[in-house]
């Protein structure tokens, strides 16, 4: 129905109404599309990622094009799950940033950024710089994370209603997911970077005034001190002896929190203790809870009602603290509301969620790790990938230390009651390694990628039917990190690639429908809505640096190509806009200093991939394009240029912390690492850009 204004305007709509009385009503028309929003993190506080809009289906989607595409003014690939609200798209990145675009332009409306002090943050809190996952939108609010704060903003101009303090920067501890919101309240975790340095727990908080309102924490307190309550007394008793002196158990709610309307609960996802290495941890312990476990909390109090532990004895990194959904799904004849979720460990599960029991769950992936769940749930763990038990062996382990699913969105068909699941299957070799400061063990992620077919890294998207327990299609996709997922009622799952593909697959067969080069990688799951009578699909692309993954496995989550600026696209069907380009790709140039002494570099290798380096800087110190210097291009001119840098903090006001502990000659040792790295990126290239051997002439 098109808008008619002012006195003329009603004169000519009466006259209409005359004109046809006898005709038709003077009503709009009964089947006129209604614009609608996405307002909710997965369209709703299930978290199901699932839209009614139909618009956009099999038959009408050969005709989807772009409408429009805007580069957003900052460096990291944006992840979050678009918002939607009364025309605008909200988008949140790294620092705090905050962004809201026109839906039907892409124009900028505005964008809000904090002040960050980084004096007061401790080496985790330097990633509040490199990673964001996302806003909450409330009422008239958006709300986004940043440096252990809460920010609440006025949706039509941006400007700061409040600020909350969730945690201490100071500490090890960091916000990058997406609040939640629910009944008035904005619940949110954080991350330890898993250190086992600081003790996980949910707050919420007043979403008006940003009062705080409760915590819930999700590992014990000091053993010699008393516990807040008999839970936590119960819970301590589950850490064996000694866990108190080696770690403060960790837990992070990092991801995870899912709200339910109706019995009025929010599920929390736990991760893993830390260390790694449960030898380096209590002996003889239990359950370590409430560790790598779903726990459900009363929304208004988070009083504890129920948990279910998912990994006991987590030597794997198999957090809880993602893919936690909420649905109604029939079970032995009657209707039940149900807990599903999908953590890192290749098994999905179905619990009861009045009562946290376990109804059904299996492996929808490839694994070694376990044989299978036992009656209550538990998993049969294979004493051949339990590497502690063995420490001189280590061995492969499927899924690897990134898991089977990460924080991508799932995407639920309430209809077919089928789960779609992102995974990624990269297989890891642990092996037995002292020279880390955050963990006992060598992890190597990039195993099975030089020709291992046994160990191939890939990708699959897989439709779960969580009724029968069984999986029902999956797809193989090249790179094993790929984006979050939406279904809709138009029959249709989509899915952006690493590679910069938005994908529509056949929610039935899993056969590929559609698909459209964006010119950007792909994380965030897309979003859709109804606008003036046309279906909008929003997605945002870029080089993914908003993301842990970003440049830590950029290998297997982008492209050299696909690591474009970040940007913001709307396609609607009869759209015909030209769709933005990928990256062109220069040669590495050649490195301004010699190579370094091998045995040097070889320490340096071990320093920089397990101590963390490689998190902002990637493997091998090839960044991705984006806030962090690619160091294969861009290597240190000089020693000591690069120990002011690194033990200096020279560069901490760009985001670069100083790491005065390090030791002198572990500098030495990386400043070779990634000399050598710069060599053998350079000969890469040119041994790629060489001809081949020249064929003789007759």
């Amino acid at each position: 129905m098109h808008k008619i204004s002012g006195l003329h305007g009603w004169a000519q709509w009466i006259g209409t109404c005359a004109c046809v009385a006898l005709l038709s009503a003077c009503a709009p028309h009964a089947d006129a599309p209604r614009n609608t929003d996405w307002s909710v993190l997965g369209n709703s506080a299930e978290m199901q990622h699932h839209s009614d809009l139909a618009e956009i289906n099999a038959d009408t989607i050969k005709q989807l094009g772009l409408a429009w595409w805007v580069e957003m003014p900052i460096k990291s690939g944006l992840v979050g799950n678009p918002l939607i609200h009364d025309g605008v798209v909200f988008q949140s990145g790294p620092a705090g940033y905050v962004f809201a675009n026109d839906l039907r332009t892409g124009k900028l409306l505005w964008q809000f950024h904090p002040t960050i002090d980084l004096k007061k943050a401790s080496f985790l809190g330097y990633s509040t710089l490199r990673f964001n996952r996302g806003v909450a939108l409330w009422e008239d609010e958006v709300i986004v994370a940043a440096d252990c704060r809460l920010f609440a903003l006025d949706q039509k101009t941006g400007q700061q209603r409040w600020e909350a303090q969730s945690c201490d920067p100071t500490q090890f501890y960091v916000i990058n997911a997406a609040p939640r919101v629910g009944e008035g309240l904005v619940f949110t975790g954080n991350a330890c970077g898993d250190s086992g340095m600081t003790r996980g727990y949910v707050d919420a908080f007043d979403a008006k005034t940003g009062a705080h309102r409760w915590r819930f924490y999700t590992v014990p307190g000091d053993p010699s001190k008393p516990q807040e309550s008999p839970l936590y007394e119960m819970a301590e008793k589950t850490w064996g002896k000694g866990w108190y002196e080696k770690t403060r158990g960790c837990a992070s709610a990092w991801d995870a929190i899912t709200y339910d309307p109706q019995l009025h609960q929010v599920y929390i996802g736990t991760a893993g203790p830390a260390p790694l290495d449960p030898t380096e941890r209590g002996t003889d312990p239990g359950d370590e809870l409430f560790t790598n476990s779903i726990v459900a909390v009363d929304a208004q109090t988070g009083a504890y009602k129920w948990h279910f532990k998912q990994t006991p004895h987590d030597g794997w990194d198999f957090d809880s603290s993602i893919g936690i959904m909420v649905a109604d799904l029939p079970v032995n004849g009657s209707v039940r509301r149900t807990v599903l979720s999908v953590p890192k460990t290749g098994f999905a599960y179905v619990l009861d969620a009045a009562t946290g029991q376990f109804i059904s769950g299996g492996a929808y992936t490839p694994m070694n790790w376990a044989k299978g769940l036992d009656a209550q749930g538990r998993p049969i763990p294979d004493r051949e990938a339990m590497y502690w038990l063995n420490p001189d062996k280590g061995g492969v382990v499927m899924p690897g230390a990134m898991g089977s699913h990460g924080w991508q969105a799932l995407a639920f068909d309430p209809a077919s009651k089928l789960l779609y699941i992102p995974a990624m299957v990269m297989p890891t070799r642990i092996a037995p390694s002292k020279a880390g400061v955050f963990m006992g063990t060598m992890l190597d992620f990039y195993y099975g990628s030089q020709g291992e077919a046994k160990w191939k890294p890939h990708g699959e998207l897989v439709a779960w039917d969580p009724v029968a327990n069984t999986v029902k299609w999956r797809v193989e996709e090249e790179k094993p990190v790929n984006g979050g997922l939406l279904h809709t009622a138009g029959g249709l799952v989509f899915e952006g690639m690493a590679d910069g593909r938005l994908v529509a697959f056949d929610q039935a067969t899993g056969k590929q429908v559609w698909s459209q080069q964006t010119g950007g990688s792909i994380a965030a799951a897309p979003s859709t809505v109804m606008v003036d009578g046309h279906q909008y699909l929003i997605v945002a692309t870029g080089n993914g640096a908003a993301m842990g993954t970003g440049s830590f496995l950029s290998k297997y989550d982008s492209t050299q190509q696909s690591q474009t600026p970040p940007r913001l696209l709307a396609f609607r069907l009869g759209a015909h806009g030209e769709i933005p380009s990928l990256a062109a790709v220069e040669p590495t140039p050649k490195p301004p200093l010699p190579r370094q002494d091998a045995a040097l570099a070889a320490k340096g290798f071990v320093l920089f991939d397990v101590d963390g380096c490689t998190i902002c800087h990637g493997s091998g110190g090839a960044a991705v394009r984006g806030p962090v210097p690619n160091l294969n291009r861009m290597p240190p001119a000089s020693y000591e240029f690069f120990h002011t840098v690194v033990h200096d903090g020279a560069l901490s006001i760009n985001g670069m912390p100083p790491f005065k502990e390090v030791p002198e000659a572990d500098l030495r040792a990386l400043f070779a690492y990634i000399i050598n790295e710069a060599w053998n990126a350079y000969e890469r290239d040119q041994a790629a850009a060489a001809p081949g051997p020249a064929h003789a002439r007759p």
